[in-house]
């Protein structure tokens, strides 16, 4: 009887932190109270969400437990930041959506001499920390980051999944954010304000019917590309995978908010592009932008590089972002050490992601997962 009631608390202790997080999109006021509750739950001494604009610039979004002098030492170090992991292209080699622990990933031979590490982590006596790649491209690299002091002991599993069931929820928080640009809206209303964005947006009920939507949603609906109304519901024509939006606004009005990936549900444009749709639960908010609104829906504009294929098998198979790269790998025909070193992992690691990959894709050699994707290819 403990016990369950011990899983009972964690579970509702989880969803209280999914729930603040999502509040934070609209509200980025939030974030700080937000992230400083995710860190005392994971048990770690400090944090941050931060934009790292290649080559030197920084934003700091959000932070916990750091002095304003030692976040103002983030903003004057930040260049040296990626040293510590290798330079910036290693960012790219790490999985989004999934917890690295920096010891795993950066030699400490060095770390001595590295201006961010001499005035920022060596006098607050940070010896580790537990990272999210919220978002990559190589001019921009965005990451959430709980810090261990030196008191702490060492990372443990149990951190590092109670941290792994936060992150599709703090990546898709942190996504929408930046489609809404919320902190450069002024606007006497939520309707005025979503309305003063370029990115498509709608408010849906939990049975996907259509409450609200802005100027660009509305184009969107009227021209049927890539959402449509069908009977006033939300629709989209082209969804890779049928059924993944109708399932993510179902899933929104659910205790545990269970949305699947942070990354957001891949759709065909009529011309052949890309488009990604994400799902903002509402539900939980104390008070809610419009009545009877279950979802925010945002459409991400056309994206003629996202790789379609291997976005419907990730909707399809349930994959985590490591699976999906490694997935992406061995399509390109890298053997197993060179999947390893792509990823910037051991050959053991590498072996574990791609025997979880085939487990999901019930495969049982490379050339099966192969011709997975090409069958994909041809239907996409």
């Amino acid at each position: 009887m403990t016990w369950v009631i011990a899983v009972n608390r964690t579970f509702q202790t989880e969803l209280d932190l999914i729930g603040a997080i999502y509040d934070s999109v609209l509200d980025p006021g939030l974030w700080s109270d937000a992230i400083d509750r995710i860190r005392r739950y994971v048990g770690l001494h400090l944090g941050a969400i931060g934009i790292h604009y290649v080559p030197s610039a920084i934003s700091i979004q959000a932070t916990t437990n750091i002095p304003p002098e030692y976040v103002r030492v983030i903003a004057e170090t930040a260049h040296a930041i990626p040293d510590l992991w290798g330079g910036v292209a290693a960012f790219g080699r790490l999985p989004a959506e999934e917890p690295i622990r920096m010891l795993d990933h950066s030699s400490v031979d060095r770390w001595p001499g590295n201006p961010f590490y001499e005035a920022f982590c060596r006098p607050q006596g940070l010896v580790d920390q537990l990272c999210l790649i919220l978002e990559y491209q190589p001019d921009l690299v965005a990451t959430f980051a709980l810090g261990l002091h030196e008191s702490m002991p060492p990372i443990d599993d149990h951190q590092i999944e109670a941290f792994r069931v936060l992150a599709p929820h703090m990546r898709r928080a942190v996504l929408i954010g930046n489609l809404l640009e919320a902190r450069s809206i002024v606007a006497t209303s939520f309707e005025a304000a979503l309305d003063a964005l370029g990115s498509a947006i709608l408010l849906v009920d939990a049975n996907g019917r259509i409450v609200y939507a802005n100027g660009r949603a509305d184009q969107m609906l009227r021209t049927g590309d890539p959402i449509a109304s069908l009977n006033g519901r939300i629709d989209v024509p082209r969804e890779l995978v049928k059924g993944q939006l109708k399932r993510a606004v179902a899933a929104a009005k659910q205790p545990g908010e269970a949305l699947g990936p942070g990354s957001g549900i891949a759709v065909r444009r009529r011309d052949g592009s890309g488009a990604i749709i994400h799902v903002l639960p509402l539900q939980r908010r104390a008070v809610r932008p419009v009545p009877n609104a279950a979802a925010a829906v945002f459409v991400a504009e056309p994206n003629p590089a996202l790789n379609l294929p291997l976005e419907g098998l990730r909707l399809l198979y349930d994959l985590r972002p490591a699976e999906t790269r490694v997935l992406d790998l061995i399509a390109a025909g890298l053997s197993s050490r060179a999947v390893a070193e792509a990823l910037g992992v051991s050959e053991n690691t590498a072996h574990t992601h791609t025997t979880r990959l085939f487990d999901k894709l019930g495969v049982h050699s490379r050339a099966e997962a192969v011709a997975l994707v090409r069958d994909m290819s041809l239907n996409a």
